[in-house]
């Protein structure tokens, strides 16, 4: 594959860190999983950033609980809601490579050394995302979810035409390329995910990877079934805003 002429690798070893970004608001049911699916991780270097946007419940006092040094724990002032906290937990990252995870989600045992493997093997990468699995409210495993290679498409073009979300979770990127354009707008409230997307694609190539490496939590109260209207409004002017630039896209190639 080319490799992107404005891209500089400052790191050859074999080693990368791994930042970990939460962004958290009254999550006590769900925290605990997406914290201990984390921290018991076999990864040498990460670190798992964790902003909470004024939890109202008991999650800030359960995570100021857990004594464990990869722990960063932050919180709000005021609520800022999604893409503004993810902006704030990216701000606070150290790795080479950071990831998102949700509050209310959690990652399978393999995760991590999995998806840093990728990265070690496909260095001209700027992102990667994977397959994930769709979960009940007890994390048990009830299908496979949406992601997908985009083709010959770029993810905007498929979310106006054929109305298809595939870059979803694990989502996972490079940090340096946060230098070149805001991967978390503030102020965005909806489709922070797919707004991701459409940054990413047109920065640097991106990787998908088929093995479901994510647990998704669906259920009654998840912000897509909530607020499933404004998502769906929000995504569409997204998209729509993005193909207005008419800027070039790299392509997304599968690994694994």
């Amino acid at each position: 594959m080319e490799t992107c002429s404005n891209m500089t690798w400052n790191y050859w070893g074999i080693d990368l860190k791994l930042s970990i970004l939460t962004a958290t608001h009254n999550d006590d049911r769900f925290i605990p999983d997406c914290a201990k699916s984390i921290l018991s991780q076999a990864y040498p270097d990460f670190e798992w950033i964790v902003v909470d946007d004024c939890s109202t419940d008991g999650t800030f006092d359960f995570l100021s609980s857990i004594k464990d040094p990869r722990l960063r724990l932050f919180r709000n002032n005021e609520q800022l809601f999604c893409s503004s906290t993810y902006a704030r937990a990216l701000k606070e990252a150290t790795g080479e490579v950071c990831a998102v995870v949700d509050g209310d989600d959690a990652l399978p045992p393999k995760a991590v050394k999995t998806i840093m493997k990728l990265y070690k093997k496909h260095r001209q990468l700027g992102y990667i995302y994977t397959q994930h699995w769709w979960c009940d409210m007890g994390l048990n495993k009830k299908r496979k979810g949406l992601s997908s290679l985009p083709g010959n498409m770029s993810f905007t073009k498929i979310s106006l035409k054929k109305r298809k979300h595939c870059f979803s979770h694990w989502r996972t990127f490079k940090r340096h390329l946060s230098e070149q354009v805001t991967l978390f707008p503030e102020g965005l409230k909806y489709s922070v995910d797919k707004n991701l997307g459409f940054v990413l694609e047109r920065v640097a190539y991106g990787g998908y990877c088929p093995e479901p490496l994510y647990l998704y939590r669906y259920y009654k109260g998840n912000m897509s079934l909530v607020h499933a209207k404004e998502q769906k409004k929000s995504w569409r002017e997204l998209a729509e805003n993005f193909e207005r630039m008419k800027s070039r896209t790299f392509p997304v190639v599968k690994v694994g």
